[in-house]
């Protein structure tokens, strides 16, 4: 029916391996997860490549305070995030994601979502509980301008 799938697994689908998730994999236009649970779906050789060939057509992970890459079949898009004062990590990962989703939905453009994610992310580790700190859109296009993170490109 043409809807596209984001999906964001969790632990207890990713332990159970590639093969438990294949179908929905196959379907997915956007994977969002971070290394370690990319690392349970592709257990040896590249990531990126490996993640691509179970079917997403948008690959984006996260690494905490190191770098996020997203990637799109042809091109990696990498950010290292700023270093702010983390108060607690709960909800980072959900907050990354719907910002991701969101910015991509709205403006079709990996280079602008990847840093839309990261700045919701690190404003919600900021702050006590998981939901402290997400921002409104207007919120969020404030911190993106003013936020100038460079983000590379490369052929992958």
């Amino acid at each position: 029916h043409g809807i596209k799938i984001a999906f964001v697994p969790s632990m207890y689908q990713l332990r159970k391996g590639a093969k438990y998730i294949k179908g929905i994999l196959k379907k997915t236009e956007i994977l969002i997860l971070n290394k370690e649970e990319a690392s349970l779906l592709v257990r040896h050789g590249d990531l990126l490549n490996g993640l691509h060939k179970l079917g997403p057509k948008i690959i984006c992970i996260t690494n905490g305070e190191r770098e996020t890459i997203a990637y799109d079949g042809y091109y990696k898009y990498i950010l290292k995030p700023n270093k702010v004062k983390v108060i607690e990590r709960t909800g980072a990962g959900d907050a990354f994601s719907s910002a991701f989703l969101a910015s991509l939905i709205k403006t079709d453009d990996i280079k602008f979502s990847i840093r839309a994610g990261t700045i919701n992310a690190e404003s919600v580790i900021q702050k006590l509980g998981s939901k402290n700190g997400l921002l409104t859109w207007n919120e969020l296009m404030k911190k993106i301008k003013k936020n100038k993170v460079k983000i590379k490109r490369e052929v992958y």
